[in-house]
Parts: structure tokens; sequence; C-alpha cells
């Protein structure tokens, strides 16, 4: 397996406005399952709620404060924590603060799906995401105030 300069990671795409995400190692990079990459989230945006019904995946925050729900569970997140999702649990971030956070993500297949808000609760976590960059759903509301 090769080394991986990463000035040579110039795979950068963007899913939706704050949100960068970079390869760092996946087929094209030479793993034979390993899907590895970073995703840079800009301040006062999201990284939307989604499941991955094939896998799970691995999360490293690496820089920045983050809040994330993971199921029902929701907590901020700093570096140095590590986010597990289980195949098919709802998980997602939103960076609250004025510096931009990067998250190591992990998955143990080169093709994760991504789904959102495909299942129940899927757009619930988050106490108030109106405003941020990302937020796209009038359904997103507190779990307080699901019907």
């Amino acid at each position: 397996m090769p080394i991986i300069k990463r000035q040579d990671n110039i795979t950068t795409e963007s899913s939706s406005p704050g949100l960068e995400v970079r390869a760092i190692a996946d087929a094209e990079h030479g793993t034979h399952a390993l899907k590895i990459g970073e995703v840079t989230i800009a301040p006062n945006t999201r990284l939307p709620r989604h499941i991955h019904t094939n896998t799970e995946e691995a999360m490293i925050v690496l820089e920045g404060t983050l809040d994330v729900v993971v199921g029902r569970e929701r907590m901020t997140i700093s570096p140095g924590h590590t986010v597990l999702a289980p195949a098919g649990t709802t998980h997602g971030f939103v960076n609250r603060s004025t510096e931009p956070a990067r998250i190591l993500f992990i998955f143990p297949i080169h093709e994760p799906d991504r789904v959102q808000n495909s299942i129940e609760g899927a757009t619930s976590g988050f106490l108030s995401e109106a405003g941020l960059s990302g937020y796209s759903s009038p359904k997103d509301r507190p779990l307080e105030n699901q019907e």
C-alpha cells in the first residue's frame, strides 16, 4: 500500500454550503476496503443528520467544537472525541462556534450509502438550527416539539 502525502489529496468536494470533504484513502488511493476522509465544517454550519444503512462509521474530531447527535443521544464534543455510529443510526453535527471544525471519518467499506431524512427522527435532535448554513428543512425542530 502506498504512502499518501497530504498535498496529493486534491479530491475535494462540497456536499452543501460550508462543508468541504477531502478523500484521504479509498479505492483510488489503493485501499482494499477502507474509506477514510476528512470533512471541514465551517462556523455556523451543520453536517445534516443522515444514516448509512450498509455500514458503521467512526468519526474523530481533529479540530473545533461541535454538537453531535447519534440516535437520540446528543452532546458537545471537541478534539480527541471519537463518535461511533452503528449501521442504520442517525447521526449529524452542528458547528456553532466561530472557528472551523475538522472530523476524520472512517468506513470499513469503499461505498457507504448515505440516506438523509429517510427514517423517523432523522430531522430531529438539535435545539435550533434555523439560520445555520445547511439548514433546509422546515421539519427540523427540537425533540421536545416532535409530534
